[in-house]
Parts: C-alpha cells; structure tokens; sequence
C-alpha cells in the first residue's frame, strides 16, 4: 500500500482551505490515504527565510491576493469570504486542536474542515476557545477535551515534529503536498497530483 499523502496546512491559511476537500477527492480517486499535519508556518518561514505576514508583504502582492481568492472560491466551488471578520489570528489554537484529536483517535478530516469553515465562511474566531469547543462538539467530539490537550506537550512535540518533517521534505510554507516523496506547494498544484498519480507524468 502507498505512503499516505502528506498534508501541511494551517486552518488559517485561505489557500490550506482551497485544497482540504479537493485533495481528498483526489486522494479517494487514487486509493491513498491524507495525512494531516498542522505546521508552525512561523517556523517554517524563518528557517527558510521564505515568508512573512500578510501586512509586512507588498500592497501588490495584498491587492492580487484578494483578486486570486474569490477566483480560485469559484474555480474550486467552495464558499470563501477573502476577508473575514476574524483574520488574521494565531493558529496555535486550532493547530493544536486537530493534532489533539489525532491523538485521541478521531479522523482529522472532519474538525479539520469544520475550522477552516469557520473562519473562511462562517465569520467564527477560530482562536477563542469557547467558539472552537463549539466547533468540535458540531462534528461529534468533547470540544472542552481537546481545548485542554491543545497545549500539552503531546500536542506541541507533533506540530514540532511535523514541521520538522516538513522542512525535511523541502516545504517552506502551507499548503504543502507530498506524494510518493514529491513536494507540491499550493492549492494550485492540485490538478497535478492528480495528473501525477494518474501515470501519466
């Protein structure tokens, strides 16, 4: 059986967003697992030297960005609203919330979604504890549980460790991709993984 496809994302990230649900049809179409891996995007900046937030980054670069958003929303068929009403705020709540599930047993797909969602359509600050415990008790799960795992040491060495991982396979931000030890950054690299693990590259 193959590896599972490497996810690294933040709920945070619009472009994260764009790529869950396509990845995962994708994924199904080909008969692979996702792995989901919330990175330190901070960190993978730094170390890269490659990033920087969004208000630090050129006003052209500001501007295009909230042209290409609502395009790719539409390209994509996904709800967006490219400038939501809580954005932008620290991901290290709901990061530690996904992993903190993954730890308890609980497929990360589904609280995933349900937090980018949040904040990408649903105008939800998804670093308030009580609107993220709300989040997870809308998909089945013990929202105050995880709140409380969400800082442990178990929760914080995963996403160290996945974005160590992530910077071992050559990413420098989110979203990245990895399939069969391939590297594809950015929701727009979508259409080739599929054309990738189709066997036609």
């Amino acid at each position: 059986m193959s590896d599972p496809i490497k996810f690294y994302f933040a709920c945070v990230s619009p472009w994260s967003y764009l790529a869950l649900d396509k990845l995962k049809a994708i994924a199904e179409k080909h008969g692979y697992e996702v792995a989901y891996k919330p990175a330190h995007v901070g960190r993978q900046w730094q170390v890269t030297s490659t990033g920087r937030p969004l208000e630090d980054r050129p006003k052209v670069l500001q501007a295009y960005r909230l042209l290409e958003l609502p395009r790719w929303a539409a390209w994509r068929d996904v709800p967006l609203n490219a400038e939501p009403k809580h954005f932008p705020v620290p991901f290290l709540l709901s990061s530690g919330v996904i992993i903190a599930a993954g730890q308890a047993g609980a497929d990360m797909y589904p609280i995933t979604r349900a937090l980018m969602r949040g904040c990408w359509v649903d105008e939800l600050n998804i670093n308030d504890p009580g609107v993220v415990a709300a989040i997870a008790g809308g998909v089945g799960l013990d929202g105050a549980a995880l709140i409380a795992a969400a800082n442990s040491d178990a929760v914080t060495a995963e996403l160290e460790a996945n974005t160590d991982e992530s910077l071992a396979d050559g990413a420098w931000s989110v979203p990245s991709i990895v399939v069969d030890g391939e590297l594809f950054f950015g929701q727009d690299r979508l259409e080739m993984i599929d054309w990738r693990l189709s066997g036609a590259a």
